[in-house]
């Protein structure tokens, strides 16, 4: 048997000004592509044998340019042209939040998966993986046979799930039979921050899915939170239920509206957790924490989620607030502040503006100070790769070092830090453009106080203007009769 792999990860946030291309993307083929889907051995073990097709994966930024999206989709519809003939299924690994700019669904996985179809016909096996920040319909689970996504947020468990669901499809592919997905979407709209998976109600949901594939009679349940900095008649939350066998499926259904019941009634609890508050009193609280290190989350520029890296927002406020701590932003991108300072030498003396001044968080700041530090400014987390220099200036006559890149760079783990050429335990606070704090910088972390600043990624979904979204929609509306989305 023969399967094609593809991957396309884009989380889009059409809030920013930004339009990603290709030159944004981190574009794989051939034995680079399947090294990077995780997944090779699962299929080889079982005489399966995996065809490569591309491996494309974006930074959180911005809507993805037309152009790069045409070149990834036709990349995948080519390579199954070119093997029709042979192939037994369809491998992806689907983001589910990839907006493109210019394309009339707007969502780019939708696209790919109803030309697949078009392609294959309707009964090839196609098995998709999502992000649970990703937006699923009735629409593309009609199109594909097992859908599933990630359970922990922040998601510590991707991997596990790309291999997971390989195993599934691999068992699908030796015991063919018809399989379909069956959801009851919510009319549900919260970010990540309110539904991280260490706590209420999503733990519950999480032992609920869980328990429900211990029945032979469900195949793969899994919980979609959804995606909200896109505007699209798609957002929604969404329980799917794969069953076993066909006449399994009147049991999901049953399996799907238990749980999404329970999302209804516990919407309520879809709140921020841990400490959280407006910029200046959160300041002021991270400020009076006795002990080190302790992080405050610039959460309405959060660049995991798309956010430029552009709020001078929480900069301005430790200003404002001087105090005896050392502060570390991590950091500000601002392309003509870095375009000046990588024409400056280490412990020059330095004096520019900073900010890009788009919008009253990114109002510039003028800063006097001394280049303290060159090093690299890396994305990605577990794994990540350089993408230019970072300039760290020491702020005279305060107590604070900002890092200067010309990325949305989310500073999430040591490697990053160490990268840029700092220590991150020198610092008694550090300030980091995210929402909730990511794996690999919990274990670091004495305090972490999220502060619910404004900006492209803004926590609270009641002050983002949609106009394409399925009304009533929970926080936005109250109601308290729960109707699915068709």
């Amino acid at each position: 048997m023969k399967v094609l792999a593809a991957h396309m990860t884009s989380e889009c946030n059409e809030h920013i000004s930004q339009i990603d291309g290709l030159e944004k993307m981190r574009v794989l083929y051939g034995k680079d592509c399947l090294e990077a889907v995780h997944v090779k051995d699962l299929f080889e073990e079982k005489g399966i044998e995996l065809i490569p097709s591309i491996f494309a994966s974006c930074h959180p930024g911005g809507l993805l340019e037309r152009e790069a999206f045409d070149f990834i989709e036709g990349k995948i519809l080519k390579t199954i042209r070119e093997h029709l003939g042979e192939l037994d299924g369809i491998y992806l690994q689907l983001h589910g939040a990839s907006a493109v700019k210019g394309l009339d669904c707007v969502s780019g996985e939708h696209h790919i998966v109803r030309k697949i179809r078009e392609i294959v016909g309707e009964h090839m096996p196609v098995a998709m993986v999502m992000d649970p920040h990703g937006n699923v319909t009735k629409e593309l689970c009609e199109q594909v046979n097992i859908i599933r996504c990630y359970r922990e947020s922040p998601h510590r468990d991707q991997i596990d799930t790309e291999r997971l669901t390989a195993e599934k499809f691999i068992h699908l592919l030796e015991n063919r039979r018809p399989m379909k997905p069956v959801i009851r979407k919510l009319p549900i709209m919260v970010g990540g921050e309110r539904s991280v998976s260490a706590r209420e109600p999503i733990s519950t949901i999480n032992r609920m899915l869980d328990e429900a594939e211990r029945d032979p009679r469900v195949f793969s349940a899994s919980y979609h939170v959804g995606y909200i900095r896109h505007d699209d008649d798609k957002l929604g939350a969404a329980v799917v239920v794969v069953p076993n066998m066909p006449e399994d499926e009147a049991y999901c259904g049953k399996v799907a509206e238990e749980i999404g019941r329970y999302a209804w009634d516990h919407r309520k609890e879809f709140q921020f957790g841990g400490n959280y508050d407006e910029v200046e009193a959160a300041v002021t609280r991270t400020i009076a924490y006795p002990g080190k290190t302790a992080v405050i989350t610039d959460s309405g520029d959060n660049c995991g989620a798309g956010g430029g890296g552009h709020n001078t927002l929480l900069l301005r406020e430790f200003l404002k607030q001087a105090s005896g701590k050392k502060v570390l932003i991590a950091g500000i991108n601002d392309p003509k502040a870095h375009e000046y300072l990588s024409r400056r030498k280490l412990h020059d003396r330095v004096s520019f503006s900073l900010g890009a001044g788009t919008d009253e968080n990114s109002r510039p700041v003028e800063i006097e100070g001394t280049l303290i530090q060159i090093g690299d400014q890396m994305y990605g987390l577990g794994g990540g790769f350089v993408v230019g220099l970072a300039y760290t200036v020491h702020i005279e006559g305060t107590n604070i070092d900002c890092i200067v890149v010309d990325h949305n760079i989310q500073y999430g783990n040591m490697e990053q830090f160490q990268g840029a050429g700092l220590e991150f335990h020198d610092y008694d606070i550090v300030v980091v453009k995210m929402g909730y704090l990511d794996t690999y910088l919990i274990p670091e972390t004495a305090y972490h106080m999220m502060a619910l600043s404004d900006g492209p990624t803004v926590q609270r979904s009641e002050r983002i203007p949609f106009k394409k979204i399925y009304r009533p929609m929970w926080p936005m509306d109250e109601t308290e009769e729960l109707r699915y989305i068709e």
